[in-house]
């Protein structure tokens, strides 16, 4: 696993371990941000899973901590696609959090890492309906490339969806 903590003005983006479990489980198992979710977990236990397995890949899983408390306060996940010099990404920011700007700030660093690294193209998925988070991504710079669509697994909603894409040179 590459274990880069990202710095921002506020947060800390740091790789995710085990001892994080009940705090991410806080967040995606609210049923606001579960919503959305492509890949939902069904407990604290499962989240540890994840935390083991992704220490041998090449997948950034990192806890969004707040700088001056340490408190875990988001989720992020973000690595290659099947394509050269392309990240995929996801995030989750927790509720009582939401309209402060964390996951701008969030995605803006995401960004700004990846292209440190060489990467050159970045890509989400985003639920139509999820509105505010279609505004995080195009207040980032990114823009809608096509529609698509997921199925929520625990509720079996297929979700209509907007892939957004963005290209530094």
């Amino acid at each position: 696993m590459l274990s880069d903590n990202i710095i921002t003005e506020r947060l800390i983006l740091r790789d995710m371990v085990q001892g994080d479990a009940r705090d991410v489980w806080e967040i995606w198992s609210s049923s606001e941000n579960e919503k959305y979710m492509s890949d939902p977990v069904e407990s604290p236990e499962e989240i540890i899973s994840i935390c083991e397995k992704n220490k041998n890949s090449n997948v950034y899983l990192k806890a969004v901590t707040l700088k001056y408390t340490g408190e875990v306060i988001g989720t992020c996940c973000f690595g290659c696609t099947n394509k050269k010099y392309e990240w995929g990404f996801g995030y989750s920011i927790k509720e009582k959090c939401w309209g402060k700007g964390y996951a701008t700030e969030v995605i803006k660093s995401v960004i700004e890492f990846g292209y440190n690294l060489g990467i050159t193209d970045f890509i989400s998925d985003c639920a139509i309906e999820n509105i505010a988070s279609g505004k995080v991504l195009e207040k980032c710079g990114m823009h809608i490339d096509h529609k698509s669509s997921f199925k929520q697994p625990k509720t079996d909603i297929v979700y209509e969806s907007h892939v957004y894409k963005l290209h530094l040179d």
